[in-house]
């Protein structure tokens, strides 16, 4: 494998680190728009936060092995895929039921690259390094997490349905990209 697509696939390990926590959030300054446009309250907005990290708590506990069993490119390129597929969906949700579904895919979708990543992370990454690479990938979670609300807000100035097409677009990337086969 040439060391140019080694380091991007490296680079997309990170950013997949980055993705989840970030479209698990990105919403929390959004949802006053979030409600009014789908003729809610606020507060009932609120559970697109629970409907993205319930299931995906959930499913964190058999997606590891179940990936690993069908196969890790092929789980977490999946996983790209159908995350992709629900954000656009998301952006395109009328109602506030289809949204929270498109959400609860999100979260499951996430779920199956979480575990395969840092798999992934730590099969090609030297064992004097691998310390240093796993608090990378920790620290482009907890930057997903920590920008998603500023993210959201500008994408509610703009529209709030925006902040889901480029989620769809980042996962699309990712999915091409895929995983280091070994």
């Amino acid at each position: 494998m040439s060391s140019a697509r080694t380091t991007l696939q490296r680079a997309a390990l990170y950013v997949g680190g980055f993705l989840g926590p970030f479209g698990g959030g990105v919403v929390i300054s959004m949802l006053p728009e979030i409600g009014a446009d789908t003729g809610v309250s606020t507060g009932d907005a609120a559970l697109t936060i629970t409907a993205y990290l319930g299931p995906f708590a959930l499913a964190m506990l058999v997606s590891g092995t179940l990936g690993a069993r069908w196969g890790r490119v092929r789980t977490v390129r999946t996983a790209y895929a159908v995350y992709a597929l629900a954000a656009l969906a998301s952006a395109l949700a009328p109602t506030m039921t289809l949204l929270l579904g498109t959400r609860v895919l999100q979260g499951v979708a996430n779920a199956f690259t979480t575990p395969l990543l840092l798999a992934a992370l730590a099969m090609i990454t030297p064992k004097d390094q691998l310390g240093r690479a796993l608090g990378l990938f920790g620290a482009m979670q907890a930057a997903g997490q920590t920008i998603a609300p500023l993210v959201g807000g500008l994408a509610a100035e703009v529209g709030w349905r925006c902040a889901f097409v480029v989620l769809a677009a980042a996962a699309l990337v990712l999915a091409v990209i895929g995983l280091p086969s070994g």
